[in-house]
């Protein structure tokens, strides 16, 4: 698979969100999705079940009601209890603003790599 313009790979652990357990997963980072995405399988075969759906604009227009599930993940060292979508089965794991920033994370482009992000309070 290609990854998209502006974006890179990845080694993070996901799991239930108790925390019982973690498969070592490539995600793509540097999207614009909110939410994580992850494949519908790798969910299932880590007995995570689908805990509401939300409506999402999808490629080429329209809409569609997604599962979404909250998962633990692990990256850098760090476990956070993160939401994610459930993708397709077979689609290609991605990270989402949302789970960087809960980790204080930034995908930083020119060196392809997550670093620490600049946190600001109003």
């Amino acid at each position: 698979m290609t990854t998209p313009a502006n974006t890179f790979r990845c080694p993070i652990e996901i799991g239930p969100s108790d925390g019982s357990r973690f498969q070592r997963v490539i995600v793509v980072a540097g999207s614009e999705n909110i939410y994580s995405v992850l494949p519908s399988a790798l969910l299932e075969m880590l007995g995570v079940a689908p805990q509401w759906e939300s409506r999402f604009t999808v490629p080429g227009g329209g809409w569609e009601m997604l599962p979404m599930a909250e998962v633990r993940m692990r990256i850098g060292g760090q476990e956070r209890t993160t939401i994610c979508v459930y993708g397709k089965a077979d689609g290609e794991p991605t990270l989402g603003r949302h789970t960087l920033t809960a980790f204080g994370l930034a995908a930083d482009h020119g060196e392809q790599k997550l670093v620490q992000a600049d946190m600001f309070l109003s």
